[in-house]
């Protein structure tokens, strides 16, 4: 071995596994000095054995926690990664404003407000819970309601191990099974019963005030705010038919996370049971929400077990899995291909929105609102690119920031993070945000174009986002462009019809022109043909 004495390195970098052209090359001398304690003294043969005992232990502990079920599985109920909480202007978008619910931001003393409301709520579902086992034909006395607690508690406390894992270990090692069983019910009746509040209209009932809607709304899809879906699940089933609870419990829902439209609920509207039942107790009003047919896209959404809330929010957000961000289902959709093709995807970035519509490239909205909803057409000379509609308030900024905490603390791809960074890759200027509004892409209602603008190229910079996310998009693009600028006549064509046709009133104008020409041709021919 050679000794060499220095190591080239770089100076203040965090590449990790991505500085492939790092190499860094250790002296013999330290080398030596690695195994220097595990050397025997005076021994020859030895000394090799002696000098990998420590590699051959770190392997064989390496392989032991591979088999272990539990190593690679992350937790469900996460916590914010360290690396996003260390930006301190972005605390305050992890935490409570008004109410807590689960153990990581439990009791806390500027949360009490809070524990008011959910006592209040808790008890109202407890009311409702007894009414449906009692029926319609009696009154609910106490004892009644003391049965609706202990049944439901019976069924959080018989899984509470199970629970419990949902969490990090040392936010609910303080509980004993009772305790945490008691707070993921109280929690559990409180969330759903203001869920399905909320949807009623009737939170003016609980002395919540409008103001404070948003904000609750907000707590509700915090990541460390959130309760095991299954929890919510089992309550919903206790107040609903027992033979809709699934279809139900699902619109409910969606028109909590704002997701539905005139199409939602009509399959609701066919179940003549249903709606004889709903009549028998207190969720009678949302009969008045049902007038249409369920988003046929979503239906592979419930074979997959939904984690919390967040969860069920990101998978409606971004919808049918089988679009954009994975385009091809095959086996081989994942392989790299040939050298060619890894150049094609990994250069296939482009410039921004502005830059895009001067190469001949529209920009409309796509035909729903699902965020892996983005698809590109060429013709040759123009092209389209279909973005999915989104709206940009106060309120983005958390949601967003918690979406990200919760595809990199989960095991979930990234696909909430690609679609920021792609977005990010089309807007670098307050024009491109005006391009967007006026596509009908883009509604802003947090402020100026230029706020907007700054918001998408800071919440998702110094991200990772998954390498084949909307591959096929890009590399369309990308030849879109190669072929535009490598014709001198589609460059001519472009800028035509970009300075002449680019707007209506330049339409319009130029159709003006032409007649005024045409016009003034027939008149000179008639003129000249008297003489």
């Amino acid at each position: 071995m050679k000794n060499i004495a220095k190591t080239e390195q770089p100076v203040g970098g965090s590449g990790g596994s991505g500085d492939a052209g790092n190499e860094v090359i250790l002296l013999e001398e330290d080398l030596k000095n690695l195994y220097k304690t595990e050397q025997p003294a005076g021994g020859d043969g030895g000394g090799d054995a002696c000098a990998t005992k420590h590699i051959k232990s770190k392997i064989r502990q390496l392989q032991n926690e591979q088999k272990s079920p539990s190593s690679n599985l992350k937790l469900l109920c996460p916590e914010v990664p360290p690396t996003l909480r260390s930006v301190k202007d972005d605390e305050v978008y992890y935490k409570p404003q008004v109410v807590s619910f689960g153990p990581y931001h439990y009791s806390k003393p500027d949360l009490q407000a809070g524990e008011a409301l959910k006592l209040n709520l808790a008890a109202t579902y407890f009311r409702v819970h007894a009414q449906f086992a009692c029926g319609t034909d009696r009154t609910v006395e106490d004892d009644d309601i003391d049965r609706s607690v202990d049944e439901i508690y019976s069924i959080i406390s018989g899984d509470i191990d199970a629970l419990r894992k949902f969490y990090n270990p040392k936010s609910t090692e303080k509980y004993t099974d009772d305790e945490l069983g008691v707070m993921l019910l109280w929690d559990g009746c409180a969330l759903l019963w203001y869920i399905i509040c909320v949807c009623l209209g009737d939170h003016e009932e609980y002395g919540i005030r409008y103001q404070d809607l948003s904000r609750i709304h907000q707590d509700a899809l915090l990541l460390e705010n959130q309760l095991p879906y299954q929890i919510l699940h089992e309550l919903m089933k206790k107040i609903l038919p027992s033979e809709l609870a699934n279809a139900a419990g699902r619109v409910i829902l969606l028109e909590f996370f704002g997701m539905t439209d005139e199409s939602t609920f009509s399959e609701l509207l066919q179940e003549e049971s249903f709606l004889r039942k709903m009549k028998n107790f207190c969720c009678s009003p949302i009969i008045q929400l049902i007038n249409g047919n369920p988003e046929p896209n979503n239906t592979e959404k419930e074979s997959k077990p939904c984690h919390h809330l967040l969860d069920l929010y990101r998978r409606n957000f971004l919808g049918d899995d089988e679009r954009s961000i994975n385009p091809t289902h095959s086996k081989t959709a994942m392989r790299l291909g040939s050298v060619e093709d890894v150049k094609d995807q990994v250069m296939a970035s482009f410039r921004n929105v502005k830059e895009l519509m001067a190469t001949g490239i529209r920009i409309k909205r796509s035909p729903t609102r699902y965020l892996r909803d983005i698809s590109f057409t060429s013709n040759g000379i123009t092209a389209c690119l279909r973005l999915p509609p989104i709206t940009i308030d106060s309120s983005t900024k958390t949601l967003f920031l918690n979406l990200i905490a919760y595809e990199m603390s989960s095991d979930v791809p990234h696909d909430f993070i690609s679609y920021l960074r792609f977005l990010d890759s089309l807007i670098d200027h307050a024009d491109d945000v005006k391009e967007l509004q006026s596509a009908g892409v883009l509604q802003n209602y947090l402020g100026t174009h230029e706020q907007v603008a700054e918001f998408f190229n800071t919440v998702s910079s110094n991200l990772e986002s998954n390498f084949h996310a909307y591959k096929d998009v890009r590399v369309k693009i990308r030849k879109h462009l190669k072929s535009h600028y490598n014709s001198r006549l589609k460059l001519w064509i472009t800028q035509c019809l970009h300075t002449y046709f680019g707007s209506p009133w330049a339409i319009i104008a130029w159709v003006v022109a032409t007649l005024a020409l045409f016009f003034t041709a027939i008149q000179t021919y008639f003129a000249v043909s008297r003489r």
